[in-house]
C-alpha cells in the first residue's frame, strides 16, 4: 500500500512539473522554427533584390522592371510550383504582397547625380534627364561633379534598398513579434510602422550593381548632396530608442496584455476582511 501511494505520489509530481515546463519548451520551439524560418525569408529576400536590381541595370533603373523582377525571385517563398499554373498563382500571390507590403528605394544614382551628368543628347532620346553609360572606362573617374560629389563610374551605380513585410506563419508567434516590434518602433519612419501594425516584420536588404545601360530620372529622386557632412566624417550617434516598459503580456500568445494585479488579502480591501455591508 505504502508502495502504490508512493508511485501515485511521483506520478502526480511529474504531471505538475509537465504543465509548467511544457508550455515554456513549446514555445522556445516555436520560438526556434520561426527564427529559422525568418532566417530563410531573408536570405531569399536578399537573393530576391539582388536579381531585381540586376533587372533595373539592363533597364535604365526604372522602378517598374525592379518591382517585377522582385515578385518574380520571391516566387519559391510562395510556394513555387511544378506546372505552369502553379508558378502563375505563386506568382501572383507574391506580386500582391510586393505591392502592398514592400517599398523599394532607388539610393543611387541622386538627384545631384543628374544636376551633374545629364546628357542633353540622352534627355532629348528619352524625354527625361539621362546619365551616358557608354565607354565609361574611357572617362575620367577624377572627374567630380560638383553637386553630388562623384564621378560618372559613381553615378552609374544603382544601389537599391528594399523593405518588405514578412508574415510570421508558425503559432503564436505573430502576436509576440507584432507586440515587441510594436514597442521598439520609434515611429520615424511610417512605413515600417504600417508594417508592424499589419501584422508584418520588417525585413532590408540592400544591394549595389553596376548600370548597363542609360539611367533615367525616377519620378522622386533621393536628394544626397555633396560628398556628405561636408566630405568630413563624423560620428551619427546611437540610433533612438524607446524608453517605454516592455509589452507585459497576459497569455502566452500575447494576444492579450496582462490585467491589473488584485490588491493584496485577495481583493477585498480593509486587510484581507470582507467589508460591512
Amino acid at each position: 500500500m505504502t508502495c502504490t501511494l508512493h508511485r501515485l505520489r511521483h506520478r502526480g509530481a511529474a504531471m505538475v512539473e509537465f504543465v509548467v515546463v511544457g508550455p515554456v519548451l513549446t514555445l522556445l520551439g516555436l520560438a526556434s522554427l520561426q527564427y529559422g524560418l525568418l532566417f530563410f525569408n531573408k536570405n531569399h529576400l536578399n537573393h530576391a533584390t539582388f536579381m531585381a536590381a540586376r533587372a533595373g541595370s539592363v533597364q535604365h533603373g526604372e522602378a517598374g522592371p525592379i518591382q517585377t523582377a522582385l515578385a518574380r525571385a520571391l516566387i519559391p517563398v510562395y510556394g513555387g510550383g511544378s506546372s505552369t499554373a502553379e508558378l502563375a498563382t505563386s506568382y501572383g500571390r507574391a506580386q500582391a504582397d510586393v505591392s502592398a507590403f514592400s517599398r523599394i528605394e532607388i539610393l543611387n544614382p541622386t538627384r545631384e547625380s543628374f544636376d551633374d551628368w545629364n546628357s542633353a543628347a540622352l534627355e532629348d532620346k528619352y524625354g527625361k534627364r539621362a546619365i551616358p553609360n557608354g565607354q565609361l572606362i574611357a572617362k575620367n573617374p577624377e572627374a567630380i561633379g560638383p553637386r553630388s560629389g562623384q564621378s560618372l563610374q559613381d553615378a552609374n551605380l544603382l544601389k537599391l534598398r528594399v523593405t518588405y513585410g514578412y508574415k510570421p506563419t508558425v503559432p503564436l508567434m505573430g502576436p509576440i513579434y507584432s507586440r515587441y516590434l510594436a514597442w521598439l518602433d520609434t515611429g520615424g519612419d511610417a512605413f515600417n510602422t504600417r508594417l508592424i501594425a499589419a501584422g508584418r516584420i520588417p525585413m532590408v536588404s540592400h544591394v549595389t550593381v553596376q548600370m548597363h545601360s542609360d539611367p533615367l530620372e525616377p519620378e522622386d529622386p533621393v536628394s544626397s548632396p555633396g560628398l556628405g557632412n561636408s566630405g568630413t566624417p563624423s560620428d551619427p550617434g546611437e540610433p533612438p530608442v524607446v524608453d517605454t516598459p516592455p509589452p507585459d503580456c497576459g497569455s502566452i500568445g500575447c494576444t492579450t496584455p496582462r490585467g491589473p494585479l488584485p490588491p493584496k488579502g485577495g481583493g477585498a480591501g480593509n486587510g484581507g476582511e470582507a467589508p460591512c455591508h
